[in-house]
C-alpha cells in the first residue's frame, strides 16, 4: 500500500473507533468484525486491517469539509461519516444512473445541513426559551410554540433553516440551495424523478433547482453554511 494511500486510510480510523465506542453503535462493531472476518483478541488489532475497514464501509478516505470545530465528539463523527459517504457517492463511477447519483450525494449533504444548523441553534440559545423567542420574531417564519418544545430537536427543520437563511443568507443561491436540499429529501427519490420530467407550476421551483444544481454547487453551500456556523457560535 503507498504511503499517501496508508496515510488517508488511517485518517478513518479514528472516525470508525469512535463510533465503535459509542454503545448505541454496538450493531455496527458486531457487523464490521463479522464482515471483515478478523478474530482479534483485542480492539485495537482489528483496525490493523485498513483495507477490509474501507471495502466494507466503501468509504472514500477523503473528507472534504472541516468539521473539527465542533466541540461534540459523537455528532462531529456523524458530520464526518456522513461527509465521506457523499463524496464516496460523487465517486463511485459504478452507479450508472446519474441523478440517482446527485440524488443520493444531495441526501448525505442535507444530513449533514441537519446537524449543522441544530448545532449551531443548540449553542447559540442555551435556554429554549430564547430560542423560541427568536423563531417568533423572524419574520414569516409562521412558527407558534406548542408548549411541548424542549429541545432544537422539537422544532421543524424547515422553521430553523428559513430563520437561519434569513438571518445569514437573505437573498443568496447558498440559502436557495440549502432549502431545496430538505425539499428534495421530503419529495423522495421517485417524486424528483417525476418533478425533473415533468414541470408545473406548484413544483417549478424545485424543478429549476434539479436542472441547475450539480456536485460543486451542493458542496459549495454546505461549505458556505459550515463556515458561518464556525463564524457565529
Amino acid at each position: 500500500m503507498g504511503k499517501h494511500k496508508k496515510e488517508s486510510l488511517e485518517k478513518l480510523l479514528p472516525i470508525i473507533y469512535a463510533i465503535c465506542e459509542s454503545p448505541e453503535n454496538s450493531w455496527f462493531k458486531d457487523d464490521l468484525l463479522l464482515r471483515i472476518g478478523n478474530n482479534a483478541s483485542t480492539f485495537t488489532q482489528i483496525f490493523s486491517n485498513t483495507e477490509k475497514i474501507k471495502n466494507y464501509l466503501q468509504l472514500s478516505p477523503e473528507i472534504s469539509i472541516d468539521y473539527s470545530f465542533i466541540n461534540h465528539t459523537i455528532l462531529k463523527t456523524r458530520l464526518d461519516l456522513d461527509n465521506l459517504r457523499m463524496e464516496n457517492i460523487r465517486i463511485n463511477l459504478l452507479e450508472k444512473d446519474e441523478f440517482r447519483r446527485l440524488y443520493d450525494y444531495i441526501i448525505y449533504a442535507f444530513y449533514q445541513v441537519e446537524n449543522l444548523i441544530n448545532y449551531y441553534y443548540h449553542i447559540k440559545y442555551h435556554d429554549i426559551n430564547m430560542l423560541l423567542y427568536h423563531l417568533e420574531s423572524i419574520q414569516n417564519t409562521r412558527f407558534n410554540r406548542t408548549g411541548n418544545e424542549t429541545s432544537v430537536a422539537d422544532i421543524n427543520i424547515a422553521t430553523k433553516i428559513y430563520s437561519f437563511n434569513l438571518t445569514y443568507f437573505n437573498g443568496s443561491s447558498y440559502g436557495y440551495s440549502i432549502d431545496n436540499l430538505r425539499k428534495v429529501r421530503n419529495e423522495g427519490l421517485h417524486r424528483c424523478s417525476i418533478i425533473l420530467k415533468n414541470k408545473t407550476e406548484e413544483n417549478k421551483n424545485l424543478y429549476l433547482f434539479l436542472q441547475s444544481t450539480n456536485y460543486d454547487h451542493i458542496h459549495n453551500s454546505l461549505e458556505k453554511l459550515t463556515n458561518v456556523v464556525k463564524d457565529n457560535i
